[in-house]
C-alpha cells in the first residue's frame, strides 16, 4: 500500500490521505514528480515500461512517479531515480524546472512537478527496475517533439508535454 495526498488545483494538500489505488479509482488530484535526465549531447533519458504494467505496457516515458504522503517532492524524485534506475544522487544534483502541469481528466488526473539531471551514464550502465521497465535509452530531444507531434503511440506523451520539451532544449 502506499499512501499519497490529495491536493486541490493549486497542489496545496487537503488534509485526506488515502491508498495511492483508491486516488486514483476516484479520479483524485496527487501530486507527482517527472525527472528529465540529460546528457551532454542534449539527448533525454527515456525508460520503456514492462510489458506486465496494467497501465500503457512498452511505451516510452521519462523517470518519475508518485510523491508519497508526508514526503518532499524532491525526496520522491530521489527516491524514483534509485527505486527505477538504481542512481543515488543528492538533492543539490537536481534542479527544479519552474513549471508544473495539472492534469485534470477522466480517469488519472495529477500534478506533476519536473527536475532536471546532468546525467552521462551510458544506457546498458542504469541498474533498471524489471517489474517497472524494460529498458532505457537515449533519446535527441527533437525526435521526442517529432514523436510525439506525429502521434506515435510507441510514447507516452501527449501534445501538451511539447512545451516541457521545448524550454528543456533551450537549457
Amino acid at each position: 500500500m502506499e499512501l499519497v495526498e490529495i491536493v486541490n488545483q493549486k497542489g496545496e494538500p487537503t488534509g485526506q490521505i488515502i491508498d495511492k489505488q483508491e486516488a486514483h479509482s476516484k479520479n483524485l488530484l496527487h501530486c507527482g514528480v517527472i525527472v528529465f535526465i540529460i546528457n551532454d549531447n542534449n539527448q533525454i533519458l527515456l525508460s520503456k515500461r514492462s510489458n506486465n504494467r496494467i497501465f500503457n505496457p512498452n511505451k516510452w516515458e521519462i523517470c518519475g512517479g508518485h510523491v508519497r504522503a508526508g514526503e518532499k517532492l524532491v525526496e520522491a524524485a530521489i527516491r524514483e531515480l534509485k527505486e527505477e534506475l538504481g542512481l543515488i544522487i543528492k538533492e543539490n544534483e537536481l534542479s527544479s524546472i519552474l513549471y508544473k502541469e495539472c492534469s485534470i481528466n477522466n480517469s488519472d488526473s495529477h500534478i506533476f512537478y519536473y527536475y532536471l539531471l546532468k546525467c552521462n551514464k551510458k544506457a546498458k550502465e542504469f541498474i533498471i527496475q524489471k517489474e517497472e521497465l524494460s529498458e532505457v535509452r537515449w533519446f535527441k530531444i527533437d525526435t521526442i517533439i517529432d514523436l510525439i507531434n506525429k502521434n506515435n503511440d510507441s510514447i507516452l506523451f501527449t501534445k501538451e508535454r511539447v512545451k516541457v520539451f521545448e524550454i528543456i532544449k533551450s537549457l
